[in-house]
């Protein structure tokens, strides 16, 4: 998928990320300030996975993307590596994204309100990279399982019925139209949601 098509994913997985943590009470900050957060955090985890690049075709050339570009690079990288896209090194980071923030907070590292909002960027940025490699399961080229195992794992054959599965063509810009669309009501819910729920916001 390309940089729009996964910020509509990023979206969606932020708004349905957002209430789930209401509904479970992940975090006491205001639910529509935390919204913010998630969904912004989660658009740059959409997009990190794909500094996987060469370097001229990374879209937003930062220094700390310069860095992770060179280190991919170094260490054998290309585009859809393990580094970026595989689903083990990506639950290894929502797991260092739930706990970390915790530990610091107990060991007095981090005050309440540094622990809430750190929580909210490591679980929104990770929320967003889990939506980049759902998206790119929806294409031909898949994702991989496991890290250092060649077998990649998607939910589309290569061509069917004359319909291909891969970036760029037809079935990319289904999933575009139908994510924004998806999104407008995922929007509406996500706003109303706390006001159906009998807590304080």
């Amino acid at each position: 998928m390309t940089r729009p098509t996964h910020k509509q994913y990023s979206v969606c997985f932020a708004f349905i990320t957002m209430m789930l943590f209401y509904k479970y009470g992940v975090t006491q900050i205001n639910y529509y300030i935390a919204l913010i957060i998630i969904l912004k955090a989660a658009e740059s985890g959409a997009l990190f996975p794909d500094v996987d690049h060469s370097w001229q075709n990374v879209s937003e050339k930062t220094v700390p993307n310069k860095i992770i570009n060179t280190l991919i690079h170094i260490t054998g990288g290309s585009h859809r590596s393990w580094q970026t896209h595989s689903w083990d090194i990506s639950i290894i980071f929502t797991a260092i994204a739930y706990f970390l923030p915790k530990y610091l907070y107990y060991v007095g590292k981090l005050s309440v309100v540094n622990y809430e909002i750190l929580s909210l960027l490591l679980l929104g940025f990770a929320s967003g990279w889990v939506s980049h490699l759902f998206s790119d399961m929806l294409t031909s080229a898949g994702v991989k399982v496991i890290c250092f195992v060649d077998f990649k794992a998607k939910f589309v054959p290569r061509k069917l019925f004359g319909l291909r599965f891969n970036t760029g063509h037809g079935w990319e810009e289904f999933n575009f139209k139908v994510m924004k669309v998806l999104n407008v009501f995922l929007a509406v819910i996500c706003i109303v949601y706390p006001l159906t729920v009998n807590r304080h916001i």
